[in-house]
């Protein structure tokens, strides 16, 4: 009975993980993974070609983890690896038993992951680890002058990332941090290998962490299809995170002439990247500081970037419509007025022209502290379609 429910447990994580290799899987969607979710496409790729498949709930179970076995079993069968008659790596816990024997001893013959005395297969895979296999088993090459935030210049997984980030494999977890141990969910896994098989599905666009100080950065840019130049964005920010420094730098030097207050000083400053195409980049940066006073203060800013004009723009630019700036102000009124009912609102966007970012399917506009509300409304933003404007 003991070795029956083994092999019922085996035989579940094939259903799970896995179509057979002969023949191609029918197409098939997944009620977890909506068209709209950001690997859905991926996915549905993978598993139109067999190579992933979902549970036997239905799911694609997109959250799950992907162990070192189950991510050598995705890999050979991306390549078409024979599985037949392979050397046996001498894995102490990879006995010829094992359900992804042939896949791991497969994957180590072809150089994938590192030989040793174990495999431990069934380890979580860790975003570093997915990055080396991946580069190896698809040769993947490139290089940018990336500077992470959590990855120094001597941190040997540089050797693999760096050309998953240059191909427009991967942008990290966060703008500015790969997360090189996290671990590698079934989606990551998806788009990981599915960007690595086609390049279609690669970033066109790709961005890139600079470091101006010691917890100050700025993003770069690069078009990977080689049709526009993104160099006076890039300059822009260069600045930008130059004059970042030396505005730390003032209110450091501030502390040091408040004897009450000096210690509490503070400048802080981080990025986000909420679109990034062939037709608009939009960076928003969000920074904290506190000089003195009752209180500190926060605020975004932002650069909004049109790819194919090579230049800065400001909603006016990207509006088509006659009246748009009124439907805006409307907007802007209605959603603040909710809150802040006794505060007013901009009655034009002269002032607020800039304040605003865009998303993939979105533009958001965005008040700071004091602007039409006292200062423990904070920070408004405001989402809105761009059919308003367009």
């Amino acid at each position: 009975m003991k070795h029956l429910g083994k092999w019922i447990r085996l035989i579940f994580i094939m259903s799970v993980f896995f179509v057979g290799t002969s023949q191609k899987a029918e197409a098939k969607t997944f009620p977890d993974v909506p068209s709209t979710h950001w690997a859905a496409k991926e996915i549905n790729y993978l598993s139109d070609l067999g190579i992933l498949k979902g549970g036997t709930n239905g799911q694609f179970n997109k959250e799950a983890p992907i162990t070192r076995a189950e991510a050598a079993a995705i890999l050979v069968r991306a390549k078409g690896l024979p599985t037949t008659n392979v050397i046996n790596p001498g894995f102490s816990d990879v006995p010829k038993s094992h359900f992804f024997y042939k896949e791991i001893a497969a994957a180590i013959n072809a150089g994938w992951f590192s030989k040793g005395t174990t495999f431990n297969p069934n380890n979580q895979l860790k975003r570093v680890d997915m990055a080396k296999i991946t580069a190896l088993t698809f040769g993947i090459n490139g290089s940018v002058p990336v500077q992470w935030e959590d990855m120094g210049p001597g941190y040997p997984g540089n050797t693999y990332v760096t050309p998953l980030l240059a191909s427009g494999i991967t942008s990290g977890y966060t703008a500015t941090q790969f997360k090189p141990s996290e671990f590698v969910t079934r989606a990551q896994m998806a788009v990981f290998t599915a960007r690595s098989m086609n390049p279609e599905f690669r970033l066109k666009v790709i961005q890139y962490p600079q470091k101006a100080a010691e917890g100050i950065f700025y993003p770069q840019f690069k078009d990977n299809t080689g049709s526009y130049d993104v160099s006076y964005l890039n300059g822009r920010l260069q600045e930008e995170g130059q004059h970042l420094v030396e505005t730390k730098q003032e209110i450091m030097n501030m502390a040091l002439e408040d004897d009450l207050r000096g210690d509490n000083y503070l400048f802080d400053v981080t990025y986000s990247v909420p679109r990034a195409d062939l037709n608009f980049i939009s960076v928003l940066f969000s920074s904290a500081m506190y000089a003195g006073g009752a209180h500190g203060y926060e605020q975004l800013f932002s650069y909004n970037y049109n790819v194919k004009n090579a230049s800065l723009i400001s909603l006016a630019d990207l509006a088509m419509k006659p009246d748009w700036e009124q439907k805006v102000v409307n907007r802007i009124n209605e959603m603040n007025a909710e809150f802040y009912p006794d505060y007013g609102g901009p009655e034009n966007l002269n002032e607020l022209a800039g304040q605003f970012y865009m998303t993939p399917s979105s533009f958001v506009m965005y008040l700071n502290p004091y602007e039409y509300a006292a200062y423990p409304a904070g920070i408004r933003e405001f989402s809105m379609p761009y059919s308003l404007i367009r």
